[in-house]
């Protein structure tokens, strides 16, 4: 006797349950494939759209344009970029207060629905602003010799046009080491009356101080020369403002800006304050320029030359011929030549004006990033 199990469809059940479970498996290996690589292309977007958006602070801060410095606070500025991988950046940049900037920075990457990614960031930073040493409208280390008709104003002076602030204190006429280093004729005569300021001359160890006139409170000599604008040498003649295409030609070496708000040239070279370098002496006969002037070597204005700023030379400064005006002020190290003078003869006017230095040097200024924390991740 043979017995028989009754064993229909057990194959095939057994088949049926693995092919299922097969099934789930290979449909959760996909999915966690696909959520591996949506996971890594979001990661990169993510990571191109915070590039572009440092990229875009990285850009404005490094080519920093000094024509931002001039604009009112609260005021903003767009500037888009484009990135070699395609990615786009936005930055805003808004002046928060005369010295304070904030650059919000937005960048963008991919596109579509699924593949796009946007990060933002901020970062704060302030004007680097020169801090020079002005004692009085002229401070040297040397001899200076005054005649002709010259006059020397330490009383603080407005700038007509410029917004300047009400005048402040007065300063010291001439600043000096000793009065063996000060000596006056023509209209001037022995009682210096050319010479107005409180006092009319100041005795000081500050005038045989280097750090005077070449270290700037954080900044040196050095880093105004690697600031300059422009380089000068020998005789320049007819200095003034100068248009291309409607807009300041400030690759113009000629052109220092445009102190006297010329009308020809509305608005155009208004806000441009360049620092002029001459590695060596220099000589200037006409006709008018404004920002920071640095002379490597003796400074010669031989006539009709008008300038709004500090004025600093590591020789000396002479002053000849008639319609000289420096609204500012002039520091001499003679540093270079210790045994020259300094003379200011003619007709010329050195007027100390608190103004036109600190627009001056606030226009020439390049930023820094603010302490502590200065960079944030915005949402």
């Amino acid at each position: 006797m043979h017995s028989h199990r009754d064993r229909k469809g057990m194959a095939l059940g057994v088949v049926l349950i693995a092919i299922a479970v097969i099934s789930v498996m290979i449909v959760g290996a996909y999915f966690s494939n696909i959520q591996e690589y949506r996971l890594g292309a979001n990661s990169l977007v993510q990571g191109r759209a915070m590039t572009a958006a440092e990229y875009g602070h990285g850009v404005v801060y490094q080519s920093w344009d000094r024509a931002f410095n001039a604009y009112r606070a609260g005021t903003t500025f767009v500037r888009p970029y484009t990135l070699t991988d395609g990615s786009i950046d936005t930055v805003r940049l808004t002046k928060l207060n005369s010295l304070t900037y904030l650059l919000n920075s937005e960048g963008r990457s991919g596109n579509g629905p699924h593949g796009g990614a946007r990060r933002r960031a901020g970062l704060i930073v302030r004007l680097q602003v020169p801090q020079v040493k002005i004692l009085g409208a002229i401070t040297t280390r040397g001899t200076v010799a005054i005649g002709g008709a010259t006059t020397i104003n330490g009383n603080d002076s407005t700038v007509a046009g410029w917004g300047c602030p009400p005048a402040g204190t007065a300063v010291a006429g001439a600043v000096v080491p000793s009065f063996s280093n000060l000596t006056s004729g023509g209209k001037c005569g022995k009682n210096f009356a050319c010479i107005q300021g409180s006092p009319l001359v100041s005795i000081t160890t500050a005038a045989m101080d280097t750090n005077t006139y070449f270290y700037y409170g954080g900044l040196t000599w050095s880093d105004l020369v690697t600031m300059a604008d422009k380089q000068v040498s020998g005789t320049m003649t007819n200095v003034g403002p100068s248009l291309q295409n409607g807009a300041c030609k400030t690759n113009d070496n000629k052109n220092w800006g445009d102190p006297a708000r010329n009308a020809l040239l509305p608005g155009a070279c208004e806000t441009y304050f360049p620092i002029i370098y001459a590695p060596g002496d220099l000589s200037i006969n006409g006709n008018v320029g404004q920002g920071v002037l640095l002379v490597g070597g003796n400074l010669n204005i031989q006539g009709n030359f008008t300038f709004y700023g500090p004025v600093i030379s590591r020789g000396t400064v002479k002053l000849t011929g008639v319609g000289n005006h420096i609204t500012g002020s002039i520091l001499a190290a003679n540093v270079q030549d210790s045994t020259s003078t300094s003379s200011l003869l003619g007709s010329s006017a050195i007027q100390y004006s608190s103004c036109a230095n600190n627009v001056a040097l606030q226009r020439t200024a390049m930023p820094v990033k603010a302490p502590q924390r200065s960079w944030a991740e915005l949402f």
